[in-house]
């Protein structure tokens, strides 16, 4: 299936996914054609629990159809920089949260229900330091935690739940495409544009006052919110289209200056960039670009003349290396770098992909297991050394060291398809099926995972929970793919 670069792209499969979604969370209440009444004047339109299931499904349709960045480093940045705004957002506790990165070149960040926020990597390129791409992450967080989805809900809570599943379908393909978005609600009820503008403009508001303020607890500096916008607004001016993220954001100079008042009250700032926002940018703005041998073999010239000297410059000289399959160049350059740095990540998982690329495995496990007794959960290493263990011929030690992470928590979908392939080399052939379901099931494929699970169940593993974790996930796909055929 050719993959959709935006999630404009998807309006019509994401709707028809979303609707199913709202009417699955709320059948205890059709029945009556009533809102729930939950307690607070919120919760009368949409418990949380209601709105986390909604996410829930949600991103199983975003990772199936959306070009996401899967690089462990990269993601391991973003969910970085936003749980460290969680924690400063005292409304957050109580909240699941989950950053994802788009592999999109626009200006773009969006909330979805259930603490679901995705950032574009053209986003995070064009942010000139951290602060600046801080300032995004705590708005999206501060619309999640102030509910806006659930207030907007509320302003037509006398909807019936066909017309509210259309409503909330709008909502979300607003965050992407307005036009769209308000066709869809003032399809549900006539009237409801304006009700709604009036409303987002001040969910706004209200996210830029809680965004500030967990940046400004969170170290980064609140002076970047008016910063970052105005620089959008004077690069974009002449665009007959202004960016997505200023669409479904729209800034105006009283919100600007409201911005940088409340910035300007804040204590000042601990650490306001770091080195490791610059590593990432460069990671990611070399990830997406095609290798050109020209312009690599002028950079190459330009390193041997002493020209390339600066740290993140260097770091990207190495990555270019590294995918022109100059090896012993990029091994050196990080070799050095790592040295100069030993406690940072990106270096030292940067110079063991470097060693595993160049075919020499071995060479990068002493100091990825000498981090690992440091970090031992840390995605980005645990990836990296599995990877390092199944091309140095050692798959039954990479599966140990997945099946300790993969069933612990939050995990990324990849990490069962690294375990899959682990235990196929390792011998345990029965387990691949099971790893595949997972996989297939985090990205959105239902009926594939299904099909997966339905082999691994009754087959021989070690893993004493095994079967009834099977089974669970079984019975959860045959329920939701019932619901969906009978609204269907």
């Amino acid at each position: 299936m050719r993959q959709p670069k935006t999630l404009n792209a998807l309006i019509p499969q994401i709707t028809s996914l979303l609707t199913s979604v709202v009417i699955f969370g709320s059948t205890a209440f059709a029945a009556s054609n009533q809102l729930p009444d939950m307690g607070s004047s919120t919760s009368r339109t949409l418990s949380i629990q209601q709105e986390q299931a909604i996410g829930d499904e949600y991103i199983l349709g975003v990772r199936r159809y959306l070009p996401l960045a899967n690089d462990p480093l990269a993601v391991d940045y973003i969910n970085h920089i936003g749980f460290r705004l969680v924690e400063q957002n005292p409304e957050a506790q109580d909240r699941k949260f989950y950053f994802f990165l788009v592999k999109d070149a626009t200006l773009n960040a969006f909330a979805l229900p259930g603490g679901y926020i995705g950032t574009h990597t053209g986003l995070v390129t064009a942010a000139e330091n951290e602060s600046e791409l801080a300032a995004v992450l705590g708005h999206e967080i501060a619309h999640v935690t102030q509910r806006h989805l659930a207030r907007r809900l509320e302003l037509q809570n006398q909807l019936s739940f066909p017309a509210l599943a259309s409503f909330i379908g709008g909502i979300i393909v607003a965050s992407q495409n307005p036009e769209a978005g308000i066709g869809m609600m003032a399809t549900a009820q006539a009237g409801v544009k304006q009700a709604l503008i009036n409303h987002t403009r001040e969910n706004e508001k209200e996210a830029d006052r809680v965004g500030i303020h967990a940046m400004s607890r969170a170290g980064f500096d609140p002076e970047a919110v008016a910063a970052f916008f105005e620089k959008m607004q004077q690069a974009t001016r002449y665009l007959r289209k202004p960016p997505e993220f200023l669409m479904t954001h729209p800034v105006s100079q009283t919100r600007i200056s409201d911005a940088r008042a409340r910035a300007r009250s804040m204590p000042a700032p601990y650490d306001p960039d770091s080195l490791d926002f610059h590593l990432i940018k460069s990671r990611l703005g070399v990830s997406t670009e095609k290798i050109n041998s020209s312009k690599y073999q002028e950079n190459a010239k330009r390193y041997q003349n002493d020209k390339v000297t600066q740290e993140v410059e260097l770091y990207e000289f190495a990555l270019q290396s590294t995918l022109n399959e100059s090896y012993n160049t990029a091994i050196s350059i990080l070799t050095q770098l790592y040295l100069k740095r030993q406690r940072n990540l990106i270096y030292l998982v940067s110079l063991a992909d470097a060693y595993i690329a160049a075919g020499q495995p071995a060479k990068a496990m002493p100091f990825l297991e000498a981090e690992l007794k440091t970090t031992p959960t840390s995605y980005p290493l645990i990836m990296t050394y599995a990877r390092a263990l199944i091309d140095n011929e050692q798959p039954r030690a990479a599966r140990a060291i997945l099946l300790e992470h993969a069933y612990s928590g939050r995990t990324e979908p990849q990490i069962f398809q690294l375990l899959g392939e682990a235990q196929s080399l390792s011998g345990f052939v029965d387990e691949v099926h099971e790893s595949q379901g997972q996989y297939l099931y985090a990205t959105g494929d239902l009926e594939g995972a299904l099909a997966q699970f339905e082999l691994a169940i009754g087959r021989s593993s070690d893993d004493p929970y095994a079967s009834t974790r099977i089974q669970a996930k079984i019975d959860k796909i045959r329920f939701i793919l019932r619901q969906r055929k009978t609204r269907h």
